[in-house]
């Protein structure tokens, strides 16, 4: 049975998003919703030299624009946050053992001129997965027409993808009409994470900061460590 999931495009994602990503057969990023501020969707973690975590965030046009989804929202043209990040992740993170393995990924994506958050959020990502050789095709809710808030959202992820099972993160069941799936034909699977313990550049362990930081720490044994704190069960 094809088992689908779908996620926000945030900036930088943290392990746990990998991992259901890897977990399925098919993946929507679901850029048609709406953008919240003080959400993942445009800021993430980073572990500085002081050895604590701190925010790294891309400034957007958001002001009178309440109600804009996420695949519309722009960057703001006057920030200089490309030049930021790479200074920001040179300097916290050039010790790293695996630090020259995927920084010049991050160089060659910063070298280019973005003018909405989604795009370069998703860019990102593919980055990622190429790196961690995650062949789950990917997909833009947008592109394939995909509608509908909570269960009803879920709903039509599964049958514009032909699929028969979705993989729903852990908070779903706050929110999700399982039933209801059920009675279309939908089978509920649940992702929990729980971050598996590595070696940072500065001690004591922080967990669920961006994939970054396992990027620079682990290099391409980021998914292993990742997968180890994957599983999938019923709800």
């Amino acid at each position: 049975m094809k088992c689908v999931a779908g996620h926000q495009p945030n900036l930088y994602p943290y392990g746990g998003f990998f991992a259901k990503l890897a977990s399925v057969d098919f993946f929507v990023i679901v850029d048609n919703t709406q953008y919240v501020k003080k959400e993942y969707h445009n800021r993430n973690r980073l572990k500085l030299l002081d050895g604590e975590a701190h925010w790294i965030s891309i400034p957007v046009l958001s002001s009178g624009r309440f109600t804009q989804k996420i695949c519309e929202v722009e960057i703001a043209p006057s920030s200089d946050w490309r030049r930021v990040h790479l200074r920001t992740m040179s300097a916290n993170y050039r010790r790293a053992e695996h630090f020259g393995d995927f920084f010049p990924v991050m160089e060659s994506l910063l070298a280019r001129d973005w003018t909405h958050l989604a795009d370069f959020n998703i860019a990102f990502i593919r980055e990622v997965m190429d790196f961690l050789s995650i062949r789950t095709p990917v997909a833009r809710a947008g592109e394939l027409g995909i509608s509908g808030k909570a269960s009803e959202l879920i709903l039509d992820i599964c049958r514009k993808s032909s699929s028969g099972a979705y993989l729903h993160g852990k908070h779903s069941r706050d929110y999700v009409d399982f039933g209801m799936l059920e009675s279309n034909g939908i089978s509920n699977l649940i992702q929990d994470f729980t971050p598996i313990p590595y070696r940072q550049t500065i001690e004591p362990f922080i967990p669920n900061l961006s994939v970054l930081d396992m990027l620079f720490n682990l290099g391409k044994n980021a998914f292993d460590v990742i997968m180890q704190g994957n599983t999938v069960s019923s709800p």
